[in-house]
C-alpha cells in the first residue's frame, strides 16, 4: 500500500524537474540585456540624428549663402565698378585725344580715385575667395599701376597712346571675375551635395530606425512571451508542488484508512480466537462467523484499495460481453433488500421492460451499482427511501440511484469521485473509494456518472451507458483483457 500512493509522488516529482530543466533552457534562450540596450540605443541615436541632421543642413546651407553674400557678391560689385570707371577712363581718353582738350583729361584724372576705392574694396575679400583670386588680384593692381602710369606718361608727352596696356587689365578682370563665378558654383554645388547627402542619410537612418525598432520590439514580443512562459512555468511548478502535498496527504489518508478500517476487524478476529477457547461448540461456530465476516470486510477494503489504485493508473479492465441491464439490476436489488430491511429503508425500484443490452462486464457494472446503492444506504436515515430505477434514454441505458437523506452540499460536489475523499460530517463513514471505482468502472464502458441534488431533498446518481447495436453485438468477440470480479492479488 504504501509503494503504490509513493509512485504518485515520484511521478509528481520527475515531472517538476523536467518543468524546472525546460525553464532553464527558455531562460539561456531569451534575448539578453545588452541586446535590448543596443536596440534601444540605435533607434534613439537614430531618431536623435533624424532631429539634428536637417538643422546642420539647414546651418551649413545658411553658412555658404552667408559666404556668397559676404565674398562673392562685393568681389563682383567691386570688378563691376573697376570695369565701369576703366570704360569712363577709356572714354575720357579717347574724347581727349580725338579734341585735344584738357578737360577730358581732368575727367580721366577725377575717376582714378573711385577706382581705387574699388580695388581696395577687392582686396578685402582676397584669402577667402580662392589663391586664383588672390595671384588675379596681385596681377590687376600691378597691371592698373602699370596702365595709369602709361597713360600719364602719355600724357606729359601729348601722344595719349593709351591702349598699349589696357588689354591686358581687362583679361585680369575677366579672370578675377571666372574665379568669382567659379566660388560661387563651388558653393551653389556644396549646397546640392548637402541636400544629396542629406536624402541618402535619412533613407540610411531611417532603415536603420526601422531595423532596430523591428528588433526592438521583437525582442519585447520575446521578452513578454518568455514572461508569460516562466509565469506558466512558475503556475506549474506551484501546481506540481500543491499535487505533491496533496498526494503526500492523500497517502497519509491511505495509511490512515487503512490503519482505521483494518483495525476493527483485526481487533473482532483476535477477540473472537480468545474466546473460541474453552467456549461450548456452539459459541466456537458463532465466534468462527464472526471471524469469516470480518474477514470477508478486510478483503472487501483491500480489493477497493486495488481497484482505486488500478484506476488511477488507468489500468482498471473490463470483459467485453452482452448484459442484459435488467438482469444486473434486478440481482443487485435482491442482494440488498436484506440490508435495507436491518436499516429501516424503504427500497424501491423501478425496471423497465423490454431495455436493450450492454456491452460491458456484468459484475463490474454490478459494483459499480452496489458502491451507489451503500453510498445512499449510509446517508439515508431510517425510514428513510432508496430506488433504482433503469430505462432506456435517447439510445442508452440509464441507470439511477436516489435517495432521501439529507443531499450533498455544493462545495463538496466536485470532490465526490476524488479518491479517499470524504465530506467532514462524514468522516471514518468508509474508505471513500466507492464512487472513485464506480466512475471508473463506467468510463470504462464508454458512458457517463453524474450527481445532482434533489429538489425534495436527497441526492441522484445516474448512469448512461450505450445500448448494445445489432452490429455490435455481432463484433463482440473483440474483447479487452479482463480482471476478475474480485482480484486476490
Amino acid at each position: 500500500m504504501p509503494t503504490a500512493a509513493v509512485e504518485p509522488v515520484a511521478a509528481v516529482w520527475l515531472e517538476l524537474r523536467t518543468r524546472v530543466r525546460r525553464s532553464a533552457r527558455v531562460n539561456r534562450r531569451q534575448p539578453s540585456t545588452a541586446a535590448l540596450l543596443a536596440a534601444t540605443i540605435v533607434v534613439v541615436a537614430s531618431l536623435i540624428a533624424l532631429v539634428l541632421l536637417p538643422i546642420l543642413v539647414r546651418r551649413q546651407t545658411e553658412r555658404y549663402r552667408l559666404e556668397n553674400e559676404r565674398h562673392a557678391d562685393p568681389a563682383r560689385t567691386a570688378l563691376n565698378e573697376i570695369n565701369y570707371r576703366l570704360s569712363q577712363q577709356i572714354a575720357a581718353l579717347t574724347r581727349a585725344a580725338a579734341t585735344r582738350e584738357e578737360r577730358h583729361i581732368e575727367r580721366y584724372r577725377r575717376l582714378v580715385p573711385y577706382q581705387d576705392a574699388a580695388v581696395k574694396s577687392l582686396s578685402a575679400h582676397t584669402g577667402a575667395i580662392s589663391p586664383q583670386f588672390d595671384a588675379g588680384f596681385l596681377e590687376l593692381q600691378q597691371r592698373l599701376a602699370t596702365w595709369h602710369a602709361s597713360v600719364q606718361q602719355s600724357v606729359d608727352l601729348q601722344r595719349l597712346a593709351f591702349d598699349a596696356n589696357y588689354p591686358a587689365v581687362i583679361e585680369t578682370i575677366h579672370r578675377l571675375d571666372e574665379a568669382v563665378t567659379a566660388y560661387q558654383g563651388m558653393r551653389r554645388e556644396r549646397v546640392r551635395a548637402l541636400a544629396r547627402m542629406q536624402v541618402w542619410v535619412t533613407f540610411g537612418l531611417v532603415l536603420l530606425a526601422s531595423v532596430a525598432a523591428s528588433l526592438f520590439l521583437w525582442m519585447v514580443r520575446r521578452l513578454r512571451t518568455f514572461a508569460g512562459m516562466l509565469a506558466e512555468e512558475s503556475a506549474a511548478r506551484q501546481a506540481a508542488l500543491e499535487r505533491q502535498q496533496e498526494l503526500v496527504r492523500i497517502r497519509d489518508e491511505i495509511l490512515g484508512v487503512v490503519s482505521h478500517d483494518l483495525r476493527s476487524p483485526l481487533t473482532t478476529i483476535a477477540l473472537s480466537a480468545q474466546l473460541m477457547s474453552g467456549s461450548p461448540a456452539g459459541e466456537q461456530a458463532e465466534h468462527v462467523q464472526t471471524i469469516v465476516a470480518a474477514t470477508g470486510r478486510m478483503e472487501r477494503l483491500i480489493h477497493d484499495l486495488l481497484d482505486a489504485t488500478k484506476a488511477e493508473q488507468g489500468k482498471l479492465s473490463i470483459r467485453r460481453d452482452v448484459i442484459d441491464p435488467a438482469a444486473v439490476a434486478r440481482d443487485v436489488a435482491a442482494s440488498h433488500q436484506p440490508i435495507a430491511a436491518s436499516k429501516q429503508i424503504d427500497f424501491k425500484t423501478s425496471i423497465a421492460g423490454d431495455l436493450p443490452p450492454v456491452c460491458g462486464d456484468g459484475d463490474r457494472l454490478a459494483q459499480a451499482l452496489t458502491n451507489l446503492i451503500g453510498n445512499a444506504f449510509k446517508f439515508t436515515p431510517a425510514r428513510g427511501v432508496v430506488q433504482l430505477s433503469v430505462a432506456q434514454r435517447d439510445g442508452k441505458v440509464r441507470f439511477e440511484v436516489s435517495d432521501s437523506g439529507p443531499g450533498i452540499a455544493p462545495s463538496d460536489l466536485p470532490h465526490l469521485f476524488e479518491p479517499f475523499w470524504q465530506a467532514k460530517k462524514t468522516a471514518h463513514l468508509g474508505a471513500g473509494l466507492g464512487l472513485k471505482i464506480a466512475r471508473a468502472i463506467v468510463e470504462a464502458h464508454d458512458g457517463t456518472i453524474e450527481v445532482t441534488n434533489l429538489a425534495g431533498g436527497g441526492a441522484c446518481f445516474r448512469i448512461e451507458l450505450p445500448a448494445q447495436t445489432a452490429s455490435a453485438s455481432d463484433d463482440r468477440s473483440r474483447t479487452t483483457p479482463s480482471l476478475p470480479e474480485r482480484d486476490s492479488d
